[in-house]
């Protein structure tokens, strides 16, 4: 879909508005202190400061966000500068309006578990064979707790690039009356992908959350809210929930970095270097098929513009630090495996650039003797749920080395970053599984 004629005059609509803004007053007496004005600053221009001055209510900007909306033909998509984080939050404050337990997968970003604290809902953790459920074993743990949760929660598609068959599990949500969120932030480019239905806006979810700055292109910090064209839940709704986690002065730079990097990323230029990437991506793949496990890739990972790489001969940060010796930077590495992540910027040259590095590093690898392969689901466990995690936020607590903590409850948040998966939350037993899997000096807090 092609930008409307909103934008005839070459244009953002963001922009005009700030560019209109008292443009003929002579002294400003009020905030923000810069005025508009670059003054001493040795690093941004004059545009920066001109652009950060007006400011504008959320309904000021509510044309914006409606020309979004047509754009991802949503029943309406909000725009945010808390990122994700700020739509995560908005999204567990909704689903508590109506639901105490919400079904949520091992592999939830942290801002949940602390939209589960704010909110006082309680999670129900998705018994899984991998990080990233399958949609069998997401509607098994809805049949097994009809009656007792009522909304899911997933992240979709997994940090890594796993998806399952999204449309199958909404289906069933639908029709069990579940209310069904999902967290799509390393999801964000797939509207603009030949594979239509990888988005979860094609489904009958009830709100979706992306992060723009991840695949679409805009500054950090931003991110959208959409609610589909099925969704049970309401702008009102949405504006009421919004209010809690929202600065009253939002910044326009980041307003205008979202409403620049949709426009482009929807016209067709943009749309085919989006496919180019993807298509680029499928050739490394074959590559990669020539090379057996000395140097290969998951193919559970559906995502077009990522790669998770492992070899039989080295671990994930050993081939992290071949790659980035030739000057490759890399999103994430464990022992397991590496993390790439192509975007829209990634040209034919830098394609054929990763081609070449990767030929070197399996010739080294070759020559190799190979190791033992790391477990894949090392950090999968079934965690015990003792209190909300509301409930151990408030609770009166100590600080204990986690080896002598079995068996108590959690007051602490631990994570693995990237992706932020909490590996302990508030309210969980600490058992063996913990003890194991975690720094032996480690300091938790636990409840008295």
């Amino acid at each position: 879909m092609e930008p409307t004629a909103s934008y005839t005059d070459g244009k953002l609509l963001t922009y005009k508005m700030i560019a209109s803004h008292e443009p003929d007053i002579k002294l400003r007496l009020h905030t923000p202190a810069h005025q508009g004005i670059r003054g001493e600053s040795e690093y941004f221009d004059d545009h920066i400061y001109a652009y950060d001055l007006p400011f504008f209510k959320r309904d000021k900007f509510d044309e914006v966000e409606k020309y979004i909306s047509k754009l991802y033909q949503t029943k309406r998509t909000f725009c945010l500068t808390g990122g994700a984080t700020q739509g995560i939050l908005i999204a567990c404050t909704l689903m508590a309006r109506k639901h105490k337990k919400i079904a949520i997968g091992l592999n939830i970003h942290l801002s949940a578990i602390h939209g589960f604290i704010l909110s006082g809902a309680e999670p129900f953790f998705i018994p899984s064979r991998s990080l990233m459920p399958t949609d069998e074993e997401v509607i098994q743990a809805l049949e097994t707790t009809a009656g007792e949760v009522t909304a899911l929660f997933l992240t979709h598609p997994s940090y890594d690039g796993i998806t399952t068959n999204l449309g199958k599990i909404a289906n069933y949500c639908r029709d069990k009356n579940i209310e069904f969120v999902v967290d799509e932030a390393h999801g964000t480019h797939f509207p603009f992908l030949a594979e239509e239905n990888l988005s979860a806006l094609t489904q009958e979810c009830d709100l979706v959350v992306h992060s723009l700055h991840k695949f679409v292109g805009s500054l950090v910090q931003t991110a959208l809210l959409h609610l589909p064209q099925t969704s049970r839940i309401t702008e009102e709704e949405v504006l009421t929930a919004l209010s809690l986690f929202e600065t009253t002065s939002r910044s326009n730079l980041l307003l205008l970095s979202i409403e620049e990097a949709i426009r482009l990323a929807f016209e067709t230029e943009r749309k085919s270097l989006f496919q180019q990437a993807a298509g680029n991506c499928q050739e490394l793949r074959s590559l990669l098929d020539t090379w057996g496990n000395t140097l290969t890739y998951d193919s559970l990972v559906s995502d077009p513009l990522k790669l998770w790489l492992y070899s039989n001969r080295a671990t994930g940060d050993e081939i992290g630090e071949l790659l980035y010796e030739r000057g490759i930077s890399y999103e994430y590495s464990n022992q397991q495996g590496i993390l790439l992540i192509f975007s829209f910027q990634n040209t034919d040259d830098d394609f054929a650039y990763v081609a070449k590095m990767l030929e070197e590093i399996y010739q080294i690898l070759a020559s190799q003797a190979q190791i033992k392969q790391f477990n894949e689901n090392m950090f999968v466990r079934t965690p015990v749920i003792r209190c909300s995690p509301r409930e151990a936020f408030f609770s009166k607590k100590k600080k204990i080395l986690l080896q002598q903590a079995k068996g108590m409850i959690s007051c602490s948040c631990l994570k693995t970053v990237p992706p932020g998966i909490p590996i302990l939350i508030l309210g969980e037993e600490i058992t063996d599984w913990h003890i194991q899997k975690i720094q032996s000096d480690t300091i938790v807090e636990v409840m008295i």
